[in-house]
């Protein structure tokens, strides 16, 4: 009976030893194929993944990731591919309506001076006004898709933010002014120096301000922290807290947004993210606040 145990207990000792085994070449391979999986995705290769043992339902699995990140890849290219062309082709639209709208504004400034009735003149101001909105629609879309499209890299270097934030505030004054918004503004007594592209700091800065100054409730608030954190806070009575998410979207606008294509928060998260920086929208209490930080 004792001999018959000590069987018992070696067989089972075998077992144990020879499934651990079994584990730690199942992880080690496994792991194997998740270097494969990441390799194969940066590089986009259509190499397949190749497991180091010969366990068929590891092999299986194998075969089933190979082909999943297959159409991850095809997927991803598909998508650069359709984002490129649709730059090119706002870039090309622009160019396309900014001719005969130059022309049209031409023939506008000469009918302008052709001695016109006073309900005439009021129609073609009308018509004047139409054609400098379409203009600025066409400019901005024009400005997205040079900025989307170049890969140049940013021209990094110790950067102000106190001294570009000022300098793009003092910018808005008149804005502002017509809009009867006296910002509130919280700026560190020394200077705030980060890493960042001056004039793509300056873009972001502007394009944020001339939001605040077109759909702001009637007022602002700027607030630059020593660690680089900017926030811009005004009360927004025509958003929520979905369409906050939203401002950062290619062409999102809020509906009362007219005359806007949209675009001039997303160059702004274009340029920031360039830059190695993040930013962001939040909505509580009617207020919108955008967090920003390089």
């Amino acid at each position: 009976m004792t001999v018959a145990l000590i069987c018992s207990a070696a067989a089972l000792a075998l077992s144990a030893a020879v499934l651990a085994i079994k584990i730690v070449v199942m992880k080690r391979s496994l792991a194997e194929l998740a270097r494969q999986a990441e390799e194969k995705l940066r590089e986009e290769s259509n190499v397949p993944l190749s497991p180091d043992s010969a366990d068929r339902d590891l092999c299986r699995l194998a075969r089933s990731l190979s082909c999943r990140l297959d159409e991850v890849i095809s997927l991803g290219r598909k998508y650069r591919e359709g984002d490129m062309e649709l730059k090119r082709a706002i870039a090309d639209v622009s160019h396309d309506i900014r001719t005969p709208l130059t022309s049209a504004a031409g023939y506008v400034g000469l009918l302008k001076k052709s001695g016109l009735s006073g309900k005439q003149a009021e129609y073609l101001s009308v018509i004047d006004g139409r054609i400098a909105a379409m203009k600025k629609l066409t400019d901005e879309l024009l400005s997205y898709s040079v900025a989307a499209s170049d890969e140049t890299p940013p021209e990094l270097a110790e950067t102000d933010m106190r001294a570009a934030l000022e300098d793009a505030l003092t910018q808005f004054y008149a804005a502002f002014e017509e809009r009867g918004i006296v910002p509130a503004i919280s700026l560190p007594e020394s200077a705030v120096v980060r890493i960042a592209d001056k004039d793509m700091l300056s873009r972001v800065f502007g394009n944020i301000l001339n939001n605040a100054a077109r759909y702001s409730g009637g007022d602002l608030c700027v607030t630059l922290r020593e660690d680089g954190e900017i926030l811009f806070e005004n009360d927004a009575p025509a958003l929520d807290e979905v369409s906050a998410k939203r401002l950062f979207d290619r062409f999102f606008t809020v509906e009362n947004a007219r005359g806007s294509t949209g675009l001039g928060l997303s160059i702004a998260k274009l340029f920031t993210e360039r830059m190695g920086g993040s930013i962001g929208a939040s909505y509580a209490g009617g207020r919108l606040c955008i967090r920003m930080k390089i």
